[in-house]
């Protein structure tokens, strides 16, 4: 029998915001140009696939407290892009995320008289989508750790990309190095992705060309006095 999740576990993170808390309803759409190549002597039509194309849909309340969610949609609209992953079923270790690079194309904010203040914003992937997983479950990290590794379950035959979002940071002088470990083994784990040091909130997309091995995990060194980051890590192997 099918086991069904409901929607009410979906958590969705742009550049340093999780916006989980103001947002009722996500969407994200992926598609493929394609390009007919029938000809005459065709006794059906034929195509060619050419290039991917993502674009992802939210709605929800109007905040500007705790997250605030307005400033960080005004701040996105018409920038060069964020990070940004949508977890269907919970960002929990292993789960699968929808992430990439976005560009906000839309912020529209709405009032009536009988209901709540409601906004509702556009994205448009840019660059490659990848259909992948949760390495780092939202939470806050004190000190270095290796995280459990994911399975795949094949290595990759078509690169990579990963999220690093973080969300809080506090402490004196505090210092994140995040990088992506993958594995054939799940036992000999070699570097596949490092982030740039981290000192304070922001985000980070990041892709290789190389192929990953089965296994990944994610790999978070910390220094700094009373150091705290709240962080978030998505990974995907290329389509």
């Amino acid at each position: 029998m099918p086991t069904f999740t409901h929607g009410k576990e979906a958590v969705i993170i742009l550049d340093n915001t999780n916006l989980s808390t103001t947002l009722t309803d996500v969407s994200v759409s992926l598609s493929a140009d394609v390009s007919e190549t029938s000809t005459f002597s065709s006794t059906s039509k034929t195509f060619v696939s050419g290039l991917r194309d993502g674009q992802a849909t939210a709605s929800g309340y109007f905040e500007t407290s705790s997250p605030d969610s307005d400033a960080e949609y005004l701040a996105q609209l018409g920038s060069s892009g964020s990070a940004f992953s949508i977890a269907p079923i919970n960002y929990t270790r292993g789960n699968p995320v929808t992430l990439g690079k976005v560009v906000e194309t839309s912020y529209d904010r709405s009032a009536d008289i009988a209901g709540v203040v409601a906004v509702a914003v556009a994205f448009q992937f840019d660059t490659d989508t990848f259909d992948g997983k949760t390495l780092v479950a939202p939470a806050a990290f004190t000190s270095t750790s290796t995280q459990t590794s994911v399975d795949f379950g094949a290595a990759g035959t078509n690169g990579g990309g990963a999220v690093l979002h973080v969300t809080a940071a506090s402490g004196s002088s505090p210092t994140l190095d995040a990088k992506i470990q993958t594995s054939a083994d799940n036992a000999s784990f070699s570097d596949y992705i490092t982030f740039s040091q981290k000192t304070g909130v922001g985000s980070e997309y990041k892709t290789s060309n190389s192929n990953p091995a089965r296994y990944a995990r994610a790999v978070l060194t910390i220094g700094g006095s009373t150091p705290s980051f709240t962080v978030a890590i998505s990974f995907g192997q290329g389509i």
